[in-house]
């Protein structure tokens, strides 16, 4: 019985806007860490440029190729980016897609173990449960491990997180 609640949607009041907050500190903890990473990192890499960028998913892929490496989480952090939105300001009624003139916004987290990604139509809803909100978290979590790992490899470098 508590693992089928897990698939229940989160409920409450202006839930939508709380859970897109989270979404967002997820994504600039990343943002900020990109910057911290390119910092350490040696070579061709205009810092003052990559800072000011705040597409997230634009940054990540700056700092990949600049480090010569594969780029394969750029359109997940961009559909993570639309689903926030989405959530943050529709109140979780699809209205914007993947592309131009699209009919259809990818959310950015599997839908299943049969659905590798979902995908909704202009003006449905964007619901997201716990189990949504856990994979978005060890997605994060994993990119700013694979950062982490390169840089203390490749540069002798550690990034140190003190808790506040």
């Amino acid at each position: 019985m508590a693992g089928s609640a897990s698939r229940l949607p989160i409920a409450g009041p202006g839930r939508h806007k709380v859970i897109a907050n989270g979404l967002r500190e997820l994504d600039r903890f990343l943002s900020v860490m990109i910057d911290e990473i390119a910092r350490l990192t040696p070579g061709n890499i205009d810092t003052t440029l990559l800072a000011r960028q705040r597409n997230t998913a634009n940054k990540l892929r700056a700092l990949y190729t600049a480090m010569g490496r594969p780029r394969s989480d750029h359109d997940r952090l961009r559909a993570l980016a639309r689903s926030r939105d989405c959530l943050f300001y529709c109140d979780g009624i699809v209205s914007r897609s993947d592309e131009r003139h699209g009919a259809a916004m990818t959310v950015g987290w599997p839908g299943g173990a049969d659905t590798p990604t979902t995908v909704l139509h202009l003006g449905e809803k964007l619901e997201i449960t716990a189990e949504d909100l856990a994979w978005i978290c060890c997605f994060y979590d994993r990119v700013a491990t694979d950062l982490m790992d390169v840089e203390e490899v490749r540069f002798g470098a550690r990034l140190i997180i003190v808790p506040v």
